[in-house]
């Protein structure tokens, strides 16, 4: 498991009292989540339990209704340079790729640290290049993203996303859209950044990888936290009724 960092330091995501409105319905009811630095964060829960939506808030792809969202002591910005910028520190990779299908894999990959961090065209491709090793498609850098295979494109976004050095990564289901034989090559490389020490709030249904790289696990159920504890406490002793309900229907499938 991911080593938990130092105490003292502030958390570097702090959401408190979110509440999100879709109309009537309410998605998220009074949220309260810190993220210390360092630490991997899996959120889980059954569907329409509001894990996207949180997860998507912290970027502010959906505002929220009322309440505060801090990244590294910053209040998330509602709109213009200011949430630009703060966007850029927070890296978020999709169920769906997301890649620019005109672009190469490396122009994908170069695209926002040139225009958004303005660095040099050699230095961000040298650097692209790095990343693209990393995660297992450098030999694929040239390639158009239709060209690569869904577990492959899904490894060139978390590329993309990491290129931008950012301070937390969000994932949102990064591997429900691809087939069985490519979720591992994703999750490897998610496990491997968690070792490396990357800030990660994970939304996904890989429990297995919620127990082998997560220092935490969230619980969420009717847009609420119910529970939230350690993996191999959650897993084996869940306190409340809706999480021993949530695993005992994932255990018999």
């Amino acid at each position: 498991m991911a080593s938990v960092p130092p105490a003292g330091l502030e958390p570097l995501v702090v959401l408190s009292g979110v509440q999100k409105h879709y109309g009537q319905f309410q998605a998220l009811k009074d949220i309260d989540l810190s993220v210390e630095r360092g630490e991997v964060v899996v959120v889980i829960g059954p569907s329409g339990s509001g894990k996207s939506t949180l997860c998507r808030t912290i970027n502010r792809l959906e505002t929220i209704t009322s309440g505060s969202i801090t990244i590294d002591g910053r209040e998330l910005p509602k709109e213009g340079k200011g949430l630009a910028e703060l966007r850029a520190d927070v890296g978020m990779v999709f169920q769906s790729f997301n890649l620019f299908a005109h672009l190469t894999i490396l122009e994908n990959v170069t695209l926002g640290p040139i225009k958004v961090r303005k660095m040099k065209k050699a230095d961000a491709e040298k650097e692209a290049r790095a990343l693209l090793d990393r995660v297992g498609v450098g030999h694929q850098a040239d390639k158009l993203p239709a060209q690569l295979s869904g577990g492959q494109q899904q490894r060139v976004a978390i590329a993309r996303a990491l290129a931008m050095k950012p301070k937390v990564m969000l994932f949102d289901e990064p591997t429900s859209a691809l087939d069985p034989e490519m979720i591992n090559e994703v999750l490897d490389v998610m496990v491997g950044l968690a070792a490396d020490g990357m800030t990660m709030i994970v939304v996904t249904h890989e429990m297995g990888f919620a127990r082998k790289a997560a220092n935490r696990v969230v619980f969420m159920a009717d847009g609420q936290i119910v529970e939230q504890a350690a993996p191999e406490q959650f897993f084996t002793h869940p306190e409340s009724d809706r999480a021993k309900d949530f695993l005992s229907k994932l255990i018999t499938h």
